[in-house]
């Protein structure tokens, strides 16, 4: 009878043993996946990078565009149209600092699992994406030291083939952009009309500057669906255009609108941010 007894213990024991470790298997499961990825009303949250803002549903965010961060005195048109001063670029810096605004990669505007735009909103700050395009060595010798003052990143839009060369960034300078947080992205191999090439030509400047860029800025902000339909197929999660405007609910990643920014002065700068805003 003992012996029955004691095996019937045994079995009793082995059985609540199990039914333990399933659960305990399970807990660590559950909580591990909902540290990733929580739904609510059909958005999927990502979690796990504890990033400080949620998903709402609807949001405007302002994307910057710069060039250079240079004095442009004596320059032709075309480069004054395209510089801003150092001086009036911290000014700018300095303005969304006061207007709690904290900055963004371009990214970020991808939604966790990259296909669709998310529903991003500051909590306690509003956001803002800040780009530079074509890699011209001053956005690390200017633009560089002034984010890092203010504690603001930048996306830099890098044409491949022109890395090294005179007025551009060297790769050492590329890299310790990326090494202190900014986001580097394509501007394509050589900067040419897209829509010019076939589709074979294009998919090279397309994918052949890639390296690790998730993001994309067509060269002067020529494109149309067969490029935009490359730059998807390539891997990118987001692509700027040189349209005007916000980037809002209605945004579609691969034709985000930019807001182009000239040499002026921080209260000029904030009338043009407030005015967007206000009247989206």
């Amino acid at each position: 009878m003992n012996k029955k007894i004691k095996g019937v213990f045994v079995l009793i024991s082995t059985i609540a043993l199990v039914l333990v470790i399933a659960i305990f298997a399970g807990w660590l499961y559950y909580t591990e996946k909902n540290k990733q990825t929580k739904t609510k009303t059909g958005l999927t949250i990502n979690l796990k990078d504890d990033k400080p803002y949620p998903k709402v549903e609807t949001y405007n965010i302002p994307v910057l565009m710069y060039h250079y961060v240079r004095d442009a005195s004596g320059e032709d048109e075309v480069g004054q149209k395209l510089s801003v001063s150092p001086q009036n670029f911290e000014a700018h810096l300095a303005w969304l600092k006061e207007n709690d605004f904290k900055t963004l990669s371009l990214s970020d505007l991808a939604d966790s699992d990259r296909t669709m735009l998310s529903k991003i909103n500051g909590e306690g700050y509003r956001p803002i994406v800040i780009t530079f395009d074509d890699g011209y060595d001053n956005a690390y010798t200017q633009a560089f030291p002034l984010l890092k003052k203010y504690d603001f990143t930048g996306t830099f839009f890098i044409i491949r083939n022109f890395v090294d060369r005179a007025e551009y960034m060297n790769q050492s300078q590329i890299d310790a952009l990326a090494k202190a947080g900014m986001e580097i992205g394509s501007h394509t191999l050589t900067h040419p009309d897209l829509t010019d090439l076939d589709s074979g030509q294009a998919l090279a400047q397309i994918t052949q500057s890639k390296l690790d860029s998730e993001v994309f800025c067509y060269p002067s902000g020529r494109y149309n669906d067969r490029i935009k339909d490359l730059v998807k197929d390539a891997g990118y999660v987001a692509a700027v255009t040189t349209k005007s405007g916000l980037v809002t609910q209605e945004s579609r990643l691969f034709d985000l609108p930019r807001i182009r920014i000239n040499d002026i002065s921080g209260e000029a700068f904030g009338s043009i941010i407030d005015h967007a805003l206000e009247n989206e």
